[in-house]
């Protein structure tokens, strides 16, 4: 069977993206940037023959020292824990909840992308120093090729960019300005 890639969509939810009311909002020119590569992504026409994984985070209600830390956003069941509004997720294969930082923190993804014979992952979406960086790194562990599109990766500090940015190119992912097929 001939390997494939995926594309994992992180964390696109409105606590994170949206323009009012966001509880740890992204900066708006990133938010913007990943919401429209993500519905370049579902449209077909960005990574079209990629698998499309939508990851979420899910807090649980019960987490409530480290939901007051986070703002209490995207806890699970609130109107901040959905997807952003704007986006339209057609042809997703799957949606995998998380409750860690990296989207591998729920067995099923690996599950899944070994069973569709995935060997390269695309990643983007929030936060660059947290999950996309954590998922990125968990996923070269696991042996696959990873390219973090560093246009469509929000955050809400340069420093922190920065960082992500230096610990994702030293331990090996690719890092790309932008998509392929995708205006710069």
């Amino acid at each position: 069977m001939t390997s494939r890639s995926a594309v994992l969509l992180m964390d696109l939810q409105t606590d994170f993206l949206a323009p009012e009311g966001a509880k740890m909002p992204v900066a708006a020119n990133d938010a913007e940037c990943i919401v429209a590569t993500a519905n370049q992504v579902f449209g077909g026409t960005l990574l079209d023959s990629a698998l499309r994984v939508v990851v979420v985070n899910r807090f649980p209600r019960s987490a409530r020292i480290a939901n007051f830390f986070r703002r209490h956003a995207a806890v699970d069941g609130s109107t901040g824990a959905e997807l952003d509004r704007r986006l339209q997720p057609k042809g997703v294969a799957k949606i995998i909840a998380k409750a860690a930082p990296s989207a591998f923190s729920n067995p099923e993804l690996d599950a899944l992308l070994k069973s569709a014979y995935v060997a390269h992952i695309y990643i983007f979406g929030v936060f660059a120093e947290g999950c996309v960086r954590s998922t990125a790194l968990d996923a070269l562990r696991r042996g696959y090729a990873v390219t973090v599109p560093v246009d469509a990766i929000g955050t809400n500090a340069d420093w922190k960019r920065a960082f992500a940015l230096w610990s994702m190119r030293r331990a090996g992912v690719a890092l790309v300005p932008t998509l392929p097929g995708r205006a710069a």
